[in-house]
């Protein structure tokens, strides 16, 4: 029994954000709800039937081939924020104040593990953007945020379109799905234009 267990556990932490503690409390949870393990089951299957990537930026979408963002016609097309994770776009969508769209590239570049440029979703971006683009960079305040915001300007200095970033109010090492409301609206509205160096 110990052995199965164990492999369940070893599984289920493998998921991002979930430690071996938490996925052991999660399984037991289970185990002792049935009802609750049901339940769970039907949503993991509603995840693999009826959600989607939009095939535009990447955040997701329900039964549709793109998301409620990129269709509609009130956002403005020309300004796109840049984010590593779809949790990125959600928080920022959360406080209904943006009114642009979004690019979500799956990650930074982060060479320690074997993340590079071609593996993020920076050409599909770059695909989109045309010389009345803006680029606001909202990329985490880390290492390897700084890294792919500065690869990212680079490009799009090379194409002349506009980047900016969002600074203010994030501290350094900071997480954007840890930043409240007003943090991350002032970032926004306080963004920088990038100069390439």
């Amino acid at each position: 029994m110990e052995k199965e267990f164990n492999e369940i556990i070893s599984l289920i932490s493998k998921y991002q954000g979930l430690t071996k503690k938490t996925s052991e409390r999660l399984v037991i949870d289970l185990i002792n709800n049935k009802p609750k393990l049901d339940e769970m089951i039907q949503q993991l299957k509603e995840i693999k039937t009826d959600f989607k990537i939009c095939k535009e930026c990447f955040y997701l979408t329900l039964n549709n081939d793109l998301c409620e963002i990129c269709v509609d016609e009130s956002r403005d097309p020309n300004i796109i924020c840049v984010v590593a994770t779809t949790i990125d776009a959600m928080n920022i969508e959360k406080y209904k104040k943006y009114k642009g769209r979004y690019a979500i590239l799956g990650g930074e570049i982060n060479l320690n593990k074997n993340i590079k440029p071609e593996d993020l979703k920076i050409n599909e971006l770059f695909e989109r953007v045309n010389s009345k683009t803006e680029l606001i960079l909202a990329l985490n305040a880390t290492f390897e945020g700084e890294v792919t915001a500065n690869y990212l300007s680079k490009i799009a200095n090379t194409k002349k379109i506009k980047t900016t970033r969002i600074a203010k109010g994030i501290p350094s090492g900071g997480m954007l799905d840890y930043m409240d409301e007003s943090t991350l609206e002032h970032a926004l509205n306080n963004r920088k234009e990038m100069k390439v160096k």
